[in-house]
């Protein structure tokens, strides 16, 4: 791919359709799980409407867990052990072992971040680039104006992107 064709392409071109989502409803667990079986890091809010209301990443929960330790004190010495910062990623194997029963009572809608970074179909992807990099995030979702959620671009899909160009 030349560099012009670079220049031209969109948010729609490069974008990841298949996106798994959590509902606003759902608990941490239920987040949690999808992270892990889906190797992702964080996960796009929708909710009944399937209008997306935020974003809970695995660092809002583990925030969330050292921000209420005082409630979850069994649980705070063990979970950020199996979440490991070089990868994003909880440890699958372990993740079960967890005694985080308050997990189940706490719904996503209480840890998400609602506010939600995105872009156009049609925006090039020099805008997405420099969008994630002044935000300094990792994702951003493809949304139109009534937050209805077409895709999602990871800093990778643009690791991809580049490396094909070669």
């Amino acid at each position: 791919m030349s560099h012009s064709k670079t220049k031209e392409l969109t948010a729609s071109d490069i974008m990841q359709r298949d996106v798994v989502v959590v509902y606003d409803s759902d608990n941490l667990q239920d987040a949690m799980n999808l992270m892990t079986q889906n190797h992702v890091t964080g996960l796009p809010v929708v909710n009944s409407k399937s209008k997306c209301v935020g974003v809970i990443t695995a660092s809002d929960i583990l925030n969330y867990e050292q921000e209420h330790s005082e409630f979850l004190a069994e649980a705070n010495s063990d979970m950020a052990r199996h979440f490991n910062p070089d990868t994003q990623q909880w440890e699958s194997v372990r993740i079960t072992s967890f005694a985080l029963e308050e997990f189940a009572e706490i719904s996503v809608s209480e840890v998400m971040s609602p506010d939600v970074v995105y872009v156009q179909a049609s925006t090039p992807i020099r805008e997405v680039a420099r969008r994630m990099r002044d935000k300094k995030i990792h994702r951003v979702l493809v949304m139109n104006d009534e937050f209805r959620l077409f895709g999602i671009i990871s800093a990778f899909d643009f690791v991809e992107l580049f490396a094909e160009e070669g």
